[in-house]
């Protein structure tokens, strides 16, 4: 439109320009004289006057006119950028500030260590990489109905359609199961929003007896038990999947005559603090806050697409190669498929391609994980079209 209305106004000021210039030189051919020794007629010139001012000076003015609108739309786009920058940057140092707020105490060789800032996301990522092992250790059936609801698994087959993934159905489950264990952890609390949440999408005999057998994990400072658990895992399968069985019945009909030795063992007569406690209170706001920080950058109307990207990638440089490790999760599980799996689209324009709302992929929010998968995941079967730095 701009290039448009600067055409016309050269055209304007060019046309203008050229009357006068074949006008001048036909009244000098004529006989008429503007200049020299003899008198000038008034009257005479006040007509060259008035043809040149009506249709030359038209021209010329309504150039200048569109020349003037352009600039005071350059200077409204100028400001609303300006606004805009302005507001993106203090999102960003938002961004920073709950970085730095973040802390968290875990035991580590032998006595309790506080991480702060960035190295806590490291914590928290090698727990999801703990607690998906140990999802996928005991989660040995190969057949869909085994964990997943027949409704669920349509809304899974859709989302796998719609996004064109190359990822197995069962590896979606339980990737969702592992992080939303991490996520909310299994206490009392975290327990009972799990059997909510999964209650309308996995087969519930399968996540009872998961959410059992991962609440016997304990923390590391309390050796004897964590010890009890570290032997029930290196137990071989079968024995293993018939220990869990037997503690899981156990629990439901609480009758210990019939146990075998190592599942007595998995009995405690006191409450202890779970492994998994829970992340929400520390990602929670990390990610809402990161999220909306990419939704205004996506949907604003007065930025090119180029100049969209490089805001993202300014924003993406805040983000440690953990950080991003924790938005592939988080963006695969169900709490934050909004990312790119199921994208927010009420706020895209009409006729936009869906493909604009998809954050992930627009921006390269991931480019920088290393290698090409984590634990078998492979980056490429949820996020083909991310040009990964590995690719460079």
């Amino acid at each position: 439109m701009n290039k448009l209305i600067i055409r016309i106004s050269w055209i304007l000021i060019i046309l203008g320009g050229l009357i006068s210039f074949i006008f001048i030189y036909y009244t000098k051919t004529d006989g008429y004289v503007f200049w020299g020794n003899e008198k000038i007629d008034f009257a005479t010139t006040g007509q060259f006057g008035d043809f040149l001012g009506g249709v030359v000076g038209t021209a010329f003015s309504l150039a200048g006119t569109f020349l003037i609108y352009l600039s005071f739309k350059e200077q409204t786009t100028s400001n609303k950028k300006e606004g805009f920058e302005t507001t993106f940057f203090e999102l960003v140092n938002l961004h920073r500030e709950n970085v730095n707020q973040i802390n968290y105490t875990k035991y580590d060789n032998g006595t309790l260590r506080k991480a702060e800032h960035r190295k806590v996301f490291r914590l928290i990522f090698q727990e999801f990489l703990e607690c998906f092992k140990e999802v996928k250790k005991f989660s040995n059936s190969k057949n869909i109905e085994d964990y997943i609801k027949p409704k669920y698994n349509l809304t899974l087959k859709e989302i796998i359609k719609k996004n064109n993934l190359k990822c197995d159905l069962i590896e979606i489950a339980l990737i969702d199961i592992a992080y939303s264990i991490v996520f909310f952890g299994v206490g009392e609390d975290g327990e009972i929003i799990l059997k909510d949440r999964f209650k309308r999408k996995y087969n519930s005999l399968f996540f009872y007896q998961l959410l059992k057998y991962i609440k016997l994990k304990p923390k590391k400072e309390n050796e004897k038990r964590y010890e009890i658990w570290e032997n029930l895992l290196k137990l071989n399968f079968k024995e293993y999947k018939s220990v869990n069985l037997e503690y899981y019945k156990y629990r439901q009909h609480n009758t210990i005559e019939t146990l075998s030795e190592e599942a007595k063992k998995l009995i405690y007569k006191t409450e202890f603090n779970k492994y998994y406690g829970g992340h929400q209170h520390r990602l929670g706001h990390y990610f809402r806050h990161l999220f909306q920080c990419y939704k205004y950058l996506n949907y604003d109307s007065d930025l090119t697409e180029n100049e969209k990207y490089f805001y993202g990638k300014t924003l993406r440089a805040q983000l440690s190669t953990y950080e991003q490790a924790l938005i592939f999760i988080n963006s695969i599980s169900s709490l934050g498929q909004k990312w790119e799996l199921t994208p927010e689209i009420d706020l895209l324009k009409k006729h936009s391609d869906i493909a604009n709302s998809k954050l992930i992929t627009k921006y390269n929010i991931i480019k920088n994980l290393p290698g090409h998968h984590l634990l078998g995941i492979r980056y490429k079967s949820y996020y083909p079209e991310v040009k990964y730095e590995t690719e460079e």
